[in-house]
């Protein structure tokens, strides 16, 4: 199995640091493109984005579940 890409220096050179928590957060992998882009998303943006991931995981579990009863 290929081992995972370091997205950190690139993450560092795409946006600035904003403090401690943000480069500690770098450090451990999170994904910082996501989370300026929700960031950037009103409350009724991710409410919606939210919904959303939660009717595609149902449908996943429902497909998980129609596959195991075959």
């Amino acid at each position: 199995m290929d081992a995972p890409i370091d997205l950190r220096p690139i993450f560092r050179d795409a946006w600035p640091s904003y403090g401690p928590a943000w480069d500690r957060g770098v450090e451990l992998g999170i994904d910082v493109a996501d989370l300026e882009h929700n960031l950037q998303l009103t409350p009724e943006q991710r409410i919606v984005q939210h919904q959303r991931t939660l009717r595609v995981m149902e449908a996943m579990r429902a497909a998980v579940d129609h596959a195991r009863d075959r």
